[in-house]
């Protein structure tokens, strides 16, 4: 029995590190957020999802420490990225459109931080390279 728990934890970490399952849980994340909050004005939908976003980039940067081919995950992470945000796009335009919510729906100005993804990725490959290199 300890086995099959040990097995099914580490099949469960493997496919959290990996980029696609990040992006789609975070997706998937982001609708019952809206639901539940409930904002009243469609800049307020596209502020939560994209607090929503920068917790992918945050959970994305620190596991890239973990993964094995580090510019592999480097630059499939910056790609699913880029996917994270039309996906988020459709969703969110069309969340907008389902609940009726009151604004111009173009206020999409968090995902900014997009331009940040590269250099927390490129931060935490160097903790790495710097951790093996010293210990």
């Amino acid at each position: 029995m300890f086995y099959i728990t040990k097995f099914m934890a580490e099949m469960i970490l493997e496919l959290l590190q990996r980029p696609f399952v990040q992006m789609l849980g975070f997706v998937l994340l982001t609708i019952p957020t809206i639901f539940i909050i409930g904002p009243k004005n469609a800049d307020h939908v596209w502020t939560i999802a994209g607090f929503i976003y920068i917790g992918f980039i945050l959970v994305n940067s620190i596991l890239i420490f973990f993964a094995s081919p580090g510019w592999s995950y480097f630059f499939y992470s910056l790609g699913f990225s880029v996917l994270y945000l039309v996906s988020i796009f459709i969703v969110i335009t069309a969340l907008i459109k389902l609940l009726k919510i009151e604004g111009s729906g173009e206020s999409a100005m968090t995902f900014l931080f997009i331009i940040y993804h590269p250099v927390f990725l490129l931060f935490v490959l160097f903790l790495k390279w710097a951790y093996y290199k010293l210990f």
